[in-house]
């Protein structure tokens, strides 16, 4: 049985057996990039409570308005990606940080102007890994200035579009986007998900971790050498390896996972990490069925 997943792998399903539905590398949001309202790409792993995607949308480009019954939470691996969500001033998720969009919520996201951008979408399993359009028409991606359709307005950089928004990467009003740095609260301002800061699961391993409607995503660093011992939960857990390397061990079997590669858990299966000699930064995601169990 297939647990890990390398996403520069999926160009095709696997053909062995494999612990989540995998659907491979593809547009994500329709069959071509022009009859899409997205220009995201990715491939999807499926279980049974979550899906997540390793997903890329090109400088400039990226989502229409959009909407869907279930929750979303990006954790950016790079570039810059800008939102606008449930008609909110811009908001900005740099690298290492977290975008939450809440079930139903109306929300664009595009890649900003400087680079290309790498996400890791996770989602609960009440829809798809896509929603549709608010205007109901799949006429392509969004563009910003400079790009696409738009190629012939002036570009901006990232920093002027986020000096020229007025506002911090955040949300002016409510809270969406996430820096582990800082999971505080802040006076006068509301939180899409319910922080919770200073999490220590274990000698070498810290990290805060985000819990909503029904996901929770913990951001964990670990030190050279850290383990989190093997053991078994009754939720449903993907993780990803965002830097560095892990021997991670799943169903009693041990995998050497690099960067950008994802363990998949399914319930009651017994799983373990050790950070590689330079340690690592990891996202875990779990269904809310129970507690977080690291």
């Amino acid at each position: 049985m297939q647990y890990i997943y390398g996403y520069e792998e999926l160009n095709t399903a696997p053909d062995n057996p494999t612990s989540a539905r995998v659907a491979p590398r593809r547009v994500l949001s329709g069959p071509t990039m022009e009859t899409g309202k997205s220009s995201t790409i990715g491939a999807v792993l499926y279980g049974e409570h979550v899906a997540v995607a390793l997903a890329m949308q090109a400088a400039g480009s990226g989502a229409k308005a959009h909407t869907h019954p279930n929750e979303q939470f990006n954790y950016i691996l790079q570039g810059v990606m800008v939102s606008d969500i449930n008609e909110a001033m811009k908001t900005f998720g740099k690298k290492g940080m977290i975008v939450h969009t809440p079930s139903m919520s109306v929300h664009t996201g595009q890649a900003c102007p400087d680079e290309d951008m790498y996400f890791f979408a996770m989602k609960d399993t009440r829809h798809g890994i896509t929603g549709p359009p608010v205007d109901g028409k799949y006429d392509g991606p969004f563009y910003l200035p400079g790009f696409g359709k738009r190629a012939d307005e002036p570009r901006r950089t990232t920093t002027q579009m986020m000096t020229e928004s007025g506002t911090d990467p955040q949300g002016e009003k409510t809270r969406y986007v996430y820096d582990f740095n800082d999971l505080s609260e802040r006076a006068g301002r509301g939180s899409s998900a319910r922080m919770v800061p200073g999490l220590q699961l274990a000698s070498g391993v810290s990290g805060g971790l985000l819990i909503s409607e029904k996901l929770q995503v913990a951001v964990l660093d670990l030190a050279p050498g850290a383990t989190l011992p093997a053991h078994g939960h009754e939720n449903e857990q993907f993780t990803l390896v965002a830097e560095g390397d892990v021997q991670a061990s799943v169903a009693d079997n041990s995998h050497h996972v690099k960067e950008r590669f994802v363990i998949h858990v399914p319930p009651q299966v017994s799983h373990g990490i050790v950070a590689g000699t330079k340690g690592a930064r990891i996202v875990t995601v779990q269904d809310t069925r129970f507690a977080f169990a690291g």
